[in-house]
C-alpha cells in the first residue's frame, strides 16, 4: 500500500489542469476563428457568383 507522501502536491495536479485547459481553450479558439474565416471567405465567394 502507498503511503500518502508518494503523492504529488494537490496546488502542482490543479496547475496541471489550468496548464490542459488553456491549452484546449486556445486550441479551440483557433480553430473557431479559423471556421469563421473560411465561412466568411465562402459567403463572399458565394456572393460574388450570385450577383
Amino acid at each position: 500500500m502507498q503511503s500518502t507522501d508518494a503523492r504529488p502536491p494537490a496546488p502542482r495536479r490543479l496547475g496541471r489542469w489550468r496548464r490542459y485547459r488553456r491549452l484546449v481553450a486556445t486550441s479551440f479558439l483557433r480553430g473557431a476563428s479559423y471556421a469563421c474565416g473560411t465561412a466568411a471567405i465562402s459567403f463572399v465567394v458565394w456572393w460574388v457568383q450570385t450577383h
